[in-house]
């Protein structure tokens, strides 16, 4: 299993609990590889938009945290960057009730440029200025369903505003969230006719739900994860789960929280049913 961006959450007893980390499984590595194939790719004038969509928790965002961190071993700092921040991928989240001037305003500040009161007037052209001055090959854009729920003028000038960035700055783009995003691209004809659909599906029940605990087990630390994806209780954790990745992940976390409490490492088939009942119903579906 390849791991990045680690993050811990001390426990009891000087131990640590994994957060995040990349979970290398069949569909999410496919899914990485396209996003890293299209960063290769030429400058094109109708540059492809990837629009990976699946329910909240199922590793949308993993997968362009590693799809970046891939991206930047692939294509190395070149020389002559001078002062500009190189970043073979910009990815960002754009704040809610978006435009098109908020959508560069949040690039150009990941992008490091400073944020003046007459930035408004020249953004658009100055993200695409950086695009070509930082070197970015692929250009992704995390929880984008908040931003194109809007109707009418709204969702217009942001598709708008995905058009110009991509076209202008020949660079191609990923944009990530709930399900309702691909169909908002399908109903745009210029932007369905250059996008591919990437769908996350939640885990069917069986060995597949077994081998991601297993997985998640060992990467979070747990001792003897195998014994969580025995039949009874990995077909518990898939009741309460649902078959989404990060309630697997919160459910096993919070079952070690109930083992320290009970003052063991070893978390127990009890410690899960406990974790479960103190979760909100509607937190884990």
């Amino acid at each position: 299993m390849a791991e990045t961006d680690r993050m811990t959450d001390p426990m009891p007893g000087g131990s640590t609990l994994s957060q995040a980390f990349w979970i290398d499984f069949d569909e999410a590595r496919q899914h990485v590889e396209a996003l890293v194939e299209l960063a290769h790719d030429e400058p094109d004038e109708r540059p492809t938009c990837v629009v990976l969509v699946g329910q909240s928790g199922m590793g949308k965002t993993s997968i362009l945290r590693e799809a970046q961190r891939r991206i930047a071993h692939d294509f190395p700092e070149p020389p002559g960057v001078d002062d500009a921040r190189y970043q073979p991928m910009l990815r960002t989240v754009i704040p809610s009730g978006s435009t098109s001037l908020k959508i560069n305003l949040t690039l150009l500040w990941k992008q490091g440029w400073p944020i003046t009161g007459k930035t408004h007037r020249i953004a658009d052209l100055k993200v695409v200025e950086l695009l070509r001055r930082q070197h970015t090959r692929l250009i992704g854009i995390d929880n984008v369903h908040a931003i194109l729920t809007a109707s009418g003028r709204a969702r217009r000038d942001t598709l708008d505003a995905f058009r110009f960035l991509m076209s202008e700055g020949n660079v191609p783009m990923v944009v990530a969230g709930l399900d309702v995003a691909a169909d908002i691209f399908a109903e745009d004809v210029e932007l369905a006719y250059r996008s591919i659909i990437l769908r996350l599906k939640p885990w069917p029940q069986g060995a597949p739900t077994q081998r991601l605990i297993r997985v998640l087990g060992q990467g979070m630390g747990l001792i003897e994860p195998d014994r969580l994806a025995e039949p009874e209780v990995a077909g518990f954790l898939w009741e309460q789960c649902l078959g989404v990745t990060g309630n697997f992940k919160r459910l096993l976390h919070w079952g070690q929280k109930v083992a320290y409490r009970h003052g063991r490492a070893r978390v127990e088939f009890a410690d899960i049913r406990e974790a479960a009942a103190l979760l909100p119903i509607y937190a884990m579906r």
